[in-house]
């Protein structure tokens, strides 16, 4: 939601920007600007998606690395529907904040962001099953297998 915000106030000030006179669409600063303004909800969208997928390998490596016992499975399970009741609520509450026309418009420039975060919880429950199995189904010695 922040970057959403921030591409808010970012179209604010470059449109006002361009309407001094030495960021006109005419002089070299105003076509700079201008090609900013273009690039800069598509960088921070790719750069949302490039995240999101270095957290999920974060989550499977560090899973790989931690030696419990299968008896905990149990309260992992318990703690990832806590926390998909929450993410629901969070998904929700994005949804909401979008709906609002003035907000909406800025939305839309991010379309990958948005189809994550209506998707959240479907992708929060692969990444939370994806790192179960990589916490209890390896071996003692730490390989994976049977």
């Amino acid at each position: 939601m922040g970057l959403l915000f921030v591409n808010m106030a970012q179209s604010s000030i470059v449109d006002e920007m361009l309407q001094t006179e030495t960021f006109d669409n005419s002089t070299r600063g105003g076509e700079v600007l201008q090609n900013f303004d273009s690039n800069f909800a598509a960088s921070f969208d790719n750069g949302f998606l490039i995240m999101f997928i270095i957290f999920w390998i974060f989550i499977i490596v560090s899973s790989l690395f931690i030696d419990s016992n299968p008896i905990f499975l149990i309260i992992s399970i318990f703690l990832i529907i806590i926390m998909l009741v929450v993410i629901a609520v969070l998904s929700n509450a994005y949804e909401q904040i979008m709906i609002n026309d003035n907000i909406y418009t800025f939305a839309s420039a991010f379309p990958k962001m948005n189809y994550i975060m209506e998707h959240l919880v479907m992708f929060v429950a692969f990444i939370a099953l994806s790192g179960l199995i990589a916490t209890y189904g390896k071996n003692s010695v730490g390989g994976g297998g049977f």
